[in-house]
C-alpha cells in the first residue's frame, strides 16, 4: 500500500499541473499511477476519474472565476458533453482492456498524448498553420507508431528461443 503523503504529494503535483495546464492532470497522474504505483492502464484512468470529481477542481475554478478567467456558460454546456462522454469513454475502455489487454489500452494513451505533444509543439508555429500543425503531429503518432512495431519485431526477433519441456517416453 502506497502511504498516504506520497498520494498526497502526488495529488499536490497534478493539481499544481493542471492549475498550469488548464488539463485534467490525467496526462501526469496516469502514468504516474502505472510507472510509480503498479497500476493497470485500466485501473489507473478509473482512478484519475475518481480524483478529478468537482470538489477536487472547484478551488481553481473559483479563483480563476473571480479573475473573470471562466466562461460559465461554455463551461457548462461543454459538461454535459463530459458527463455522456466519461460513460461513453469507460465503456469503451472496458471494451478495449476485455478485447485486446491492458497494453494496448497504454499505447492508445500513449499515442493520443503523442498527437497532443506533436499538435502543441508545431502550433508554437502559429495558429495560421492549424491544418500543417494537425498533420505535423499525425505525422508524429505514425512514426511513433511504426517505431514501436519496429521495435517490438526487432525484440521478438532477437529473444533467445523458448525450450520446451523434454517429454517422455511412453
Amino acid at each position: 500500500m502506497t502511504p498516504i503523503h506520497n498520494l498526497i504529494l502526488l495529488g499536490l503535483i497534478v493539481g499544481i499541473y493542471s492549475g498550469i495546464m488548464g488539463l485534467g492532470g490525467g496526462t501526469i497522474m496516469i502514468p504516474i499511477m502505472v510507472l510509480a504505483l503498479g497500476f493497470t492502464q485500466q485501473k489507473a484512468v478509473t482512478t484519475s476519474l475518481a480524483v478529478m470529481i468537482p470538489p477536487v477542481t472547484l478551488l481553481g475554478v473559483l479563483k480563476y472565476y473571480r479573475e473573470g478567467q471562466v466562461d460559465v456558460r461554455t463551461a457548462a454546456w461543454i459538461a454535459v458533453g463530459v458527463v455522456f462522454g466519461t460513460l461513453v469513454g469507460a465503456v469503451i475502455t472496458g471494451w478495449i482492456v476485455k478485447h485486446f489487454g491492458d497494453a494496448r489500452l497504454k499505447l492508445l494513451f500513449a499515442l493520443i498524448l503523442t498527437y497532443i505533444s506533436g499538435y502543441m509543439l508545431f502550433q508554437t508555429l502559429g495558429k495560421q498553420h492549424l491544418v500543417r500543425s494537425m498533420l505535423f503531429a499525425g505525422v508524429l503518432v505514425l512514426v511513433s507508431f511504426l517505431f514501436f512495431t519496429a521495435v517490438k519485431w526487432y525484440d521478438a526477433r532477437s529473444a533467445p528461443p523458448t525450450q520446451s519441456a523434454p517429454t517422455k517416453p511412453a
